[in-house]
């Protein structure tokens, strides 16, 4: 019995010491190699995309996105808005004589600077005619600007100033420099114009009287604007045309035969011209 016993119990530590060593191992071999084989490939490529992910993607983003919108979007609004909404103001000063001259004349000085912006010419004293036919100082300012940019700088004139209660008008026109010079004057009264510049034709029995009484008879039958004056001539500008021109033309060459003697040549002419330009050039000479 005892020996028997002692083949069992040799029997069974045998068949314990064998699952003792097998199972470790095997244990030991499955644990170990499962979750070695296992991080070698999925952790690492788990980490590799989460980094990429992670780094590429969000990193990528924020700086493509967010950076890119922000610095190419924003400042780029923000300073091209602000350049162009808020351009330099500029204003081109006056001349210590300017000065004085609108100080002497009771000139609102906003005037000369807006001639001065509109010309970028030197302002001077306006003069005019008395009634012996001599120049005197005139109550008003003139600027001398070059004959091709006359047309366009006068309009601008005149649409400017009539808020500011003053009128432009072209004063001299020197075929021989190309230049004109523009006269501005205070007040609304157009024939004030005439009455400063002496406008008549003495010698025939014209006087600047007559020239206004004239001038007034056909606005009657027609709307226009003294553009221009000296002392022996005047330029008319149309928005109104008569409606017999035949009538005014012969009625202006009662009134300045040299308007078309000097001018066109003939009525037909005249007012051909004038249905062309909408302008009526008298002169007397």
């Amino acid at each position: 019995m005892p020996s028997l016993f002692c083949i069992i119990g040799f029997a069974l530590m045998l068949m314990g010491a064998g699952q003792a060593g097998s199972s470790p191992t095997s244990s030991a071999t499955c644990t170990v190699q499962g979750p070695v084989s296992g991080m070698t490939s999925s952790p690492s490529t788990h980490a590799t995309r989460s980094i990429e992910s992670a780094g590429t993607v969000s990193v990528k983003s924020k700086i493509t996105g967010t950076l890119r919108s922000v610095t190419t979007g924003s400042i780029m609004t923000k300073v091209s808005s602000t350049v162009v909404s808020k351009p330099a103001v500029t204003h081109e000063p006056l001349s210590a004589y300017a000065e004085e001259l609108a100080r002497i004349i009771k000139f609102d000085r906003q005037v000369l600077l807006l001639v001065r912006e509109e010309t970028h010419e030197r302002i001077q004293r306006l003069v005019g005619y008395d009634g012996d036919g001599y120049q005197i100082v005139a109550p008003g300012i003139a600027v001398t600007v070059p004959e091709e940019k006359s047309a366009a700088v006068l309009t601008e004139l005149r649409k400017k100033l009539r808020p500011l209660d003053c009128l432009a008008f072209i004063v001299e026109m020197n075929a021989l420099l190309k230049t004109d010079k523009i006269g501005v004057i205070k007040g609304p009264d157009p024939y004030e114009i005439l009455r400063i510049m002496h406008t008549d034709d003495e010698e025939n029995g014209v006087f600047t009287s007559d020239v206004i009484e004239q001038l007034k008879e056909w606005e009657k039958i027609a709307s226009f604007d003294i553009i221009g004056a000296d002392n022996d001539w005047i330029e008319l500008e149309f928005s109104r045309l008569p409606g017999d021109l035949k009538l005014f033309g012969e009625d202006v060459y009662d009134f300045s035969p040299d308007a078309v003697d000097d001018g066109p040549g003939t009525i037909e002419a005249l007012l051909k011209e004038l249905r062309k330009t909408k302008r009526l050039f008298l002169m007397w000479e």
